[in-house]
């Protein structure tokens, strides 16, 4: 096993780039060498190593399964050392990215991030709503916040808010429309979005449960995200079936109301990803820990 002393970081350097191209040629102009100092020093790390790292063509090469394997644990290794450099030079290596979900950014996140810009005024924040699954490494995200079942190969993985699904609307509403039992919903115009997948819990789940399974849950207003649907509920046009996180502040203020106790747990919930190598890297660290405290506070983090 080769000491860290001894470890050869520059041509890990070079390996790392004909890698990622499967290409000595791209890797001599990204790294401003020659394709012959490319072969050397992989040659020579293979030598060091006693492992062939890429089976060598004409015109090509291929990784080979040895060199697969170390190309993964190099570009972490790589990543976190850049990152700690920047770490120890006071700063995040360019804004903390993060990564959420449209509805959660904009009817949690958003609303309360500024608090954590009031604590660590030195961290730097960009906030990318994206519904898109996550890839960290590719599009450079610190931290993703994603709605799904888990469990997410190959991320670190924190839950961060346990969901609840239960129907709100508007004060204004109740003032014309009585909503004493759920059998009433078959008099109400349900809010829906009709985006959801599969596997999300629908207004059909929560009939069900409350035991009006006989009310057509298809029939309302339908929406191309729960946004809407939520926004739509504040405007007093029916009632919406919300998960606890995106109401939470709505219900404080008294902007919606709760018609009725029933609850229902979701069958997807939402957690806080980051690479391996970088969930304790102090900037990735203390956003996380400030996610679940204010989640917490909100009553929304697993108990």
């Amino acid at each position: 096993m080769i000491s860290l002393a001894r470890l050869p970081l520059n041509a890990l350097r070079t390996f790392e780039a004909a890698a990622r191209h499967q290409s000595f040629l791209k890797a001599a102009d990204e790294l401003a060498v020659t394709p012959g100092a490319v072969s050397r020093q992989i040659k020579a790390l293979e030598t060091e190593l006693a492992l062939r790292l890429f089976e060598r063509f004409n015109r090509a090469v291929r990784l080979t399964p040895a060199g697969e394997r170390l190309a993964e644990g190099v570009r972490q290794g790589l990543d976190a050392m850049q990152a700690a450099v920047a770490e120890a030079q006071g700063a995040h290596a360019g804004p903390l990215t993060i990564s959420v979900m449209h509805s959660l950014a904009a009817r949690w996140l958003v609303p309360r991030v500024h608090d954590f810009q009031q604590r660590y005024p030195d961290i730097q924040v960009m906030i990318a709503a994206s519904d898109l699954p996550a890839d960290l490494v590719r599009d450079r995200i610190d931290i993703a916040i994603r709605y799904g079942a888990g469990p997410y190969p190959g991320y670190a993985v924190t839950r961060l808010i346990d969901t609840r699904m239960f129907p709100v609307c508007s004060p204004r509403l109740l003032q014309t429309q009585t909503l004493s039992e759920p059998r009433d919903l078959a008099h109400a115009l349900l809010l829906a979005d009709v985006n959801l997948t599969p596997t999300e819990t629908t207004w059909r789940h929560w009939l069900e449960a409350a035991g009006v399974p006989e009310i057509d849950a298809t029939r309302g207003l339908q929406f191309s995200n729960t946004y809407l649907a939520i926004e739509a509920a504040l405007s007093g046009r029916g009632v919406a079936l919300a998960q606890e996180a995106m109401v939470v502040d709505e219900l404080a203020a008294g902007r919606l109301v709760r018609p009725f106790d029933l609850a229902i747990p979701g069958h997807l919930n939402h957690w806080i990803l980051t690479l391996p190598e970088k969930a304790e890297l102090p900037a990735i660290r203390r956003f996380r820990g400030w996610l679940i405290e204010q989640a917490t506070q909100d009553g929304l983090h697993p108990r």
